[in-house]
């Protein structure tokens, strides 16, 4: 799944959590507990891939200025 998929799903998942907690009253509900839970590694994975994202673009943002640095000092 992409990161906008990803992104979509996470929204749903919010969406149902606050549903169910309207229906619950409770937010120690043993449901409510759970979507939530379901919903905190969701973010933590959105948060894994851009953060690796990142790194890759920095990488080859430093690599591209390197073999630029090098080629304009010859």
């Amino acid at each position: 799944m992409d990161e906008s998929n990803l992104s979509q799903h996470m929204e749903e998942m919010q969406k149902r959590l606050y549903m169910l907690f309207e229906e619950t009253g409770s937010l120690v509900d043993p449901q409510v507990v759970e979507l939530s839970q379901q919903i905190d590694h969701l973010v933590v994975k959105l948060q894994r891939r851009r953060m690796k994202h990142r790194r890759t673009s920095l990488l080859k943002n430093r690599a591209s200025f390197s073999n630029s640095h090098l080629k304009n000092m010859t």
